[in-house]
């Protein structure tokens, strides 16, 4: 089972806020703009059945949701952002050598 990290990562302070879930692996599996932190949980699937397809599609041995009130000191998410970095330059690497 993997977690899956949704919190806001932008907007505060605004009318919108940006909400994302990221797995620990690193792979980015949703974002979505909402209007309050309320309905970001909506939105991003921690409080509905939203985006819970492409979850399931990404986790097959399962997943579980984990809302991250404080991000930016949250060692999890640490964690997975690193994975995410590496996905990326990975990937930049392998459009280079095309």
């Amino acid at each position: 089972m993997k977690k899956i990290f949704c919190f806001i990562n932008g907007g505060n302070g605004s009318d919108w806020f940006n909400v994302l879930a990221l797995c620990e692996d690193g792979h980015c599996l949703a974002q979505h703009v909402s209007s309050s932190e309320w309905w970001a949980k909506i939105d991003i699937g921690v409080n509905s059945d939203r985006q819970h397809d492409q979850y399931k599609e990404h986790c097959l041995d399962g997943y579980e949701l984990v809302w991250i009130d404080d991000p930016a000191n949250s060692a999890e998410l640490a964690a997975a952002y690193a994975k995410n970095q590496e996905l990326a330059a990975d990937a930049a690497l392998q459009e280079i050598k095309k």
